[in-house]
């Protein structure tokens, strides 16, 4: 899949004082929505009336919060960024940090949001705050990193970007050795459970009749995979961010998914 240009926008709105805070809403439930529910920057796709994507961003932060600004308040363009959704093709988002002297009230276009927060900045960069956990909706043994707030946790395309832009995210080149190590520490806690190392991390093409194959990671162990004390180990805060964007447990197998979206699978069935 190749995408060209960006097609949508959103506005990351940041006050100053009296604490550096950062406006979220959480989205109506739709079903047409492939992000229903959540907690999100407001913003959307880019109409053909709308001059460039920052009247995008700004015209949706009006409609849907009620907050008019103009162009001036833009004080950053942030690199587009890849919005995987449920069905239908990815799309292609710019941000633009826009900044405010102060909290501002919302007035809300309840069609698309339900709810608005402005959310501490020390909030966000507290480690202690964001875990791996279950999203509501979603199996019980697939894991994200995330941070709480009322009726739904921020996870997904909001908290990778908001944690990019924060500088939470590790800085280690290539990004995906950061991966790899957190996928390491899995596989150490299982072994650490009495399981057998049958071979370690080999790489095999997944999906191979794609039109982009990938290159997974792939470890394998003996005996079944603790799924209740694994959720319990890697649901526990820590003192460092989240360095996976998915944990996903099995009774004969663990998928894991980095930041750079690469793969690694560590397996329990028989070759």
């Amino acid at each position: 899949m190749s995408l060209s240009e960006p097609s949508a926008a959103v506005a990351i709105v940041r006050a100053r004082a009296v604490q550096e805070s950062i406006l979220l809403i959480r989205r109506s439930e739709r079903k047409e929505d492939s992000w229903s529910g959540h907690w999100s920057f407001p913003g959307g796709r880019r109409d053909p009336e709308d001059f460039d994507l920052l009247h995008t961003a700004l015209r949706e932060l009006e409609e849907e919060c009620g907050i008019q600004l103009s162009r001036e308040h833009m004080e950053a363009e942030l690199a587009p960024v890849l919005a995987r959704r449920k069905t239908g093709p990815f799309i292609l988002v710019t941000p633009f940090v826009v900044g405010v002297e102060r909290e501002l009230p919302t007035v809300l276009d309840h069609q698309e949001a339900v709810e608005a927060v402005w959310v501490p900045k020390a909030q966000w960069c507290d480690p202690m705050r964001h875990t791996l956990r279950t999203i509501p909706g979603l199996p019980a043994t697939w894991l994200f990193p995330a941070i709480d707030l009322p009726g739904m946790p921020v996870w997904g395309f909001t908290y990778r970007l908001a944690a990019d832009w924060l500088g939470l995210l590790p800085k280690t080149s290539p990004i995906e050795q950061v991966g790899f190590e957190q996928a390491d520490l899995v596989l150490e806690f299982l072994l650490s459970q009495g399981l057998k190392l049958k071979h370690g991390w080999t790489e095999r093409m997944a999906q191979p009749e794609a039109t982009e194959p990938q290159q997974v990671k792939v470890a394998a162990v003996e005996g079944a995979i603790p799924e209740a004390q694994v959720v319990e180990h890697f649901t526990k805060p820590c003192d460092y961010f989240p360095s996976l964007n998915l944990l996903a447990i099995q009774p004969d197998s663990i998928r894991m998914v980095g930041l750079a979206f690469e793969e690694y699978l560590i397996s329990c069935a028989s070759e």
